[in-house]
């Protein structure tokens, strides 16, 4: 009988890395096709500038009709459903067919909630929310007695 020595190598972290990378798409590959296929998470940014704050959303294959923006309870809800029709094809793979997404947001107190605008360009949500201006106060002089 042969005893073999282990030895931890730098290189056993990145194939522990990718035997774990491996194991979570196998498992992502056993989840069920319907409930992938019907929903989807679109990656977002959040810019400030100095006037207003922007959500970029990326919403490839919506158009306008299919997303609803709403603010509701100190939050803006960001959904969007769009219809996948049956068809005939036969797929030897299908990765996407997302049919609704959804994304909420707290609101800071900083948002003026009554200007807030959205429009879509590009399979790009671009959703500008803008800030309340503080007013200067004005300097008043008290006399004094």
């Amino acid at each position: 009988m042969t005893v073999l020595r282990y030895s931890k190598r730098p290189s056993d972290f990145f194939t522990n890395q990718l035997m774990n990378q491996l194991f979570r798409e196998t498992q992502d590959s056993f989840r069920n096709v319907a409930e992938r296929e019907s929903s989807f998470r679109p990656g977002t940014n959040v810019m400030e500038e100095e006037d207003y704050y922007l959500i970029e959303m990326a919403i490839p294959g919506f158009s306008k009709e299919e997303v609803s923006v709403k603010v509701e309870e100190g939050y803006i809800k960001i959904s969007g459903q769009k219809e996948t029709g049956k068809t005939d094809k036969k797929y030897l793979r299908k990765e996407f067919g997302f049919s609704k997404l959804e994304r909420s947001f707290k609101l800071s107190d900083m948002v003026n909630q009554k200007n807030i605008s959205a429009e879509v360009k590009d399979g790009i949500l671009n959703v500008i929310l803008p800030k309340i201006k503080k007013e200067e106060q004005a300097v008043q002089n008290i006399e004094i007695k």
